[in-house]
């Protein structure tokens, strides 16, 4: 992606002699040339600059042109591989006459000095020096670095920019280059580089880089092309994996794709496939931004997380999974910065869904830890309520009575899910047991006998807990030496094996639709199509027709 340089005149047009620049580590070589060619070539003559790179490796060299390394500066010996004596250099041009040429300066490896815990006292202050010096001189100074913060000591000496990964536009062009690259390299060598993927696949392609820089997306693409030979849905799948490698070892979480599709939400489908269209890059056009988020509520397991992962499927959107208790650290600011890592991850890779599961556990309360919570919740609102990127946050509750009001207004859509009807009991029976291939021996009358009779003998089971039956029976067949082949009297016992978790311990149900009811949140399904608290956790249903 090209760098803002706009961004860079307007500072040093206004004075701001001191930039620093967040950039990916492998989109630096990019950023140098951008700039180097723009004040040695672009600019007219009266506005160029010479252009000088420092690293601790290289020390200080005189650019050419790009990143070709050129000559050593006069009266620069004694620039060596620890920044005091570079910034002693620069402040001596600072003093010098006016004759000295017009110098920027890019600083590479210099953040490790200044922040963290092994920041140099002396390192910092003359740095400050420099920065005083250099707003009264001609010459200029950007310093680049990768995610680090830039100190609060600096932040009237130094403005910060970000150089952001490829946008989804930009993304479709860099993949557009390097797919011709590729199959014009394989037609040279006599072999051919097929690309089956019509447009939608093309699109999916797209996304699966986002989050990558430049370099990244050629190298990806180069591997699965060297590897399967040909570009299709099983390169998008091995991308989404390499991806979801390179974001876990820095400790981002990616969410499983649903093994199963969601039962018994209708209301929900159809708000998500109506709100998908506003993925679309038309919608902005119209000032029509994208929900910010979504919450449901609703007791344990009855598929809020399934919901979500399926509407992330509907939509074709990658999850990014915010643990706050895997982001809590000890050390002041530590969560706060794990925070910013995984919502900058989703950002990168955005349009994608933050899933927050049980936020009430993680936000509702900030007692007995030193206000981190409390700053946290803070963080959060404000880039909730403030970003403008495409992440669409879809968050689950238990207790969403416990959230601060101020958090439930930043949600477009609040939908509570209920323990399921018989219809979608129904449904969740029928795709765990074609899960666990239990149907596959049976015909489809007998299949839709039993799975009338196992949903209406289930009114007040959640839909995990119908899973955990249809598991157990399939467990039971295959240890019997009868894989895939069981009785519904079987499943029946195991269904009165265990009482279901709300038969008794139902106030919480309770209060979760009254919650609902008051205007809180949506049902997931129409009222006529929902059960009472006396249909739910009532006696068992007996069938006196057969």
């Amino acid at each position: 992606m090209g760098f803002n340089l706009a961004d860079i005149h307007a500072r040093f047009n206004a004075g701001i002699s001191t930039v620093a620049i967040d950039s990916p580590t492998g989109a630096e070589q990019s950023v140098v040339a951008q700039i180097t060619n723009e004040f040695l070539n672009v600019l007219s003559p009266p506005r160029r600059m010479r252009v000088l790179l420092w690293d601790t490796a290289r020390q200080l060299q005189v650019l050419s042109g790009g990143n070709d390394y050129g000559s050593t500066p006069d009266g620069s010996a004694g620039t060596s591989g620890a920044p005091v004596d570079l910034l002693k250099y620069i402040l001596s041009l600072c003093s010098g006459d006016s004759s000295t040429p017009k110098s920027l300066f890019i600083v590479k490896d210099v953040y490790p000095y200044i922040s963290g815990a092994s920041a140099s006292p002396t390192v910092i202050r003359w740095l400050k020096e420099v920065c005083y010096a250099l707003k009264r001189s001609q010459h200029r100074l950007i310093l680049l670095h990768d995610g680090e913060q830039t100190p609060i000591v600096f932040q009237d000496l130094i403005a910060d920019l970000k150089h952001p990964l490829p946008d989804e536009s930009e993304a479709t062009a860099i993949v557009q280059r390097r797919i011709a690259a590729l199959q014009d390299s394989a037609r040279s060598q006599r072999q051919s580089l097929p690309v089956n993927l019509d447009d939608d696949g093309m699109k999916r392609l797209v996304r699966a880089v986002l989050g990558m820089t430049q370099e990244a997306i050629d190298d990806v693409l180069q591997l699965v092309a060297i590897a399967d030979r040909r570009i299709d849905d099983r390169s998008i799948e091995a991308i989404n994996r390499i991806k979801q490698q390179r974001y876990a070892s820095q400790g981002i979480e990616y969410a499983q794709a649903p093994d199963v599709e969601v039962q018994g939400m209708p209301i929900l489908s159809e708000w998500a496939t109506r709100m998908g269209c506003l993925l679309e890059p038309t919608a902005q056009d119209w000032n029509i931004p994208f929900p910010k988020g979504m919450l449901l509520a609703g007791e344990g397991g009855t598929g809020k997380t399934l919901g979500v992962k399926c509407l992330a499927k509907t939509w074709g959107l990658p999850i990014v999974v915010l643990d706050l208790s895997k982001l809590m650290q000890k050390e002041l600011g530590a969560s706060e910065a794990n925070l910013r890592a995984v919502i900058q991850a989703a950002e990168a890779i955005a349009p994608s869904i933050l899933m927050l599961d049980e936020i009430d556990k993680m936000l509702g309360s900030s007692e007995n830890d030193g206000g981190t919570s409390s700053r946290i919740l803070g963080y959060f609102l404000q880039w909730f309520q403030e970003h403008n990127s495409s992440v669409f946050v879809a968050a689950t509750a238990n207790e969403p009575w416990k959230l601060k009001p101020e958090l439930i207004r930043r949600f477009a859509k609040c939908f509570l899910v209920d323990l399921p009807d018989i219809p979608a009991r129904r449904g969740i029976f029928q795709v765990q047991m074609e899960r666990y291939r239990l149907l596959e021996t049976i015909g489809p009358d007998i299949a839709k006998d039993w799975l009338d009779r196992l949903s209406e003998q289930t009114p007040d089971f959640t839909g995990d807990e119908i899973r955990k039956v249809v598991h157990e029976s399939a467990v039971m067949a295959y240890a019997a030496g009868q894989p895939g082949q069981t009785t519904l009297e079987a499943m029946l016992v195991e269904i009165n094996l265990k009482e279901p978790q709300f038969r008794r311990n139902n106030q919480r149900l309770l209060a979760l639709r009254e919650w609902a009811s008051s205007g809180n949140a949506s049902f997931v399904r129409e009222a006529s199509q929902r059960i009472t608290h006396e249909q739910s956790l009532g006696d068992r249903l007996v069938n006196f027709a057969d």
